[in-house]
């Protein structure tokens, strides 16, 4: 019933409150995102329905899953350096935006000059870098893993609720979903 699209809209709503409100202040627009997470939180517990742990559960499993198989991949060749393509670019825009008061941040190549990229994941990274206190070097490479471990999580999610609806084996579409996008893709 939705459960795997928790994490996905929790992440929109503190993304889209941040981007908003960062023009201002990236930490106000920090704190309306939490506020906004809370208040929705305490809407739905006003609902009084029940949590099925069971789903919650796998949910959560699959996350794991697919967030230290990433974490193990990254192990493996953690290096942001300037050949290695776009990471020297995302990881640059990651502590600009960690070092910024409002957005855009300031460019890395052109000191004093806004961003004229897109850097909206960059933005949740740096906002989720801040929430947990991980250092920043740290920090690129773990948001790799989260967000890999969101899509597939997500993508089981809603393959196994496509699967219900049409009687089909929820568990063995969800997991083969999960497969092609997070591994064979």
């Amino acid at each position: 019933r939705g459960i795997a699209f928790g994490l996905p809209i929790a992440l929109a709503v503190l993304w889209l409150c941040t981007y908003l409100v960062g023009r201002v202040s990236i930490t106000a627009g920090v704190w309306l995102g939490m506020i906004a997470l809370v208040g929705g939180a305490v809407a739905v517990g006003y609902r009084h329905e029940p949590v099925n742990l069971r789903s919650y559960g796998e949910v959560a499993a699959v996350f794991t899953v697919a967030f230290l198989f990433l974490v193990w991949i990254r192990a493996l060749d953690p290096a942001i350096s300037p050949m290695a393509g776009e990471k020297f670019l995302d990881f640059g825009l990651v502590q600009s935006l960690l070092r910024a008061d409002t957005i855009p941040p300031e460019d890395m190549w052109f000191a004093g000059e806004p961003v004229a990229y897109y850097y909206g994941g960059h933005l949740l990274t740096a906002v989720l870098t801040q929430l947990t206190g991980t250092a920043g070097q740290y920090a690129y490479n773990l948001a790799l893993a989260g967000f890999y471990a969101t899509l597939v999580t997500a993508v089981y999610g809603l393959a196994g609720a496509v699967a219900a609806a049409r009687n089909v084996p929820r568990r063995l579409a969800a997991g083969l979903s999960a497969f092609f996008v997070g591994l064979a893709s």
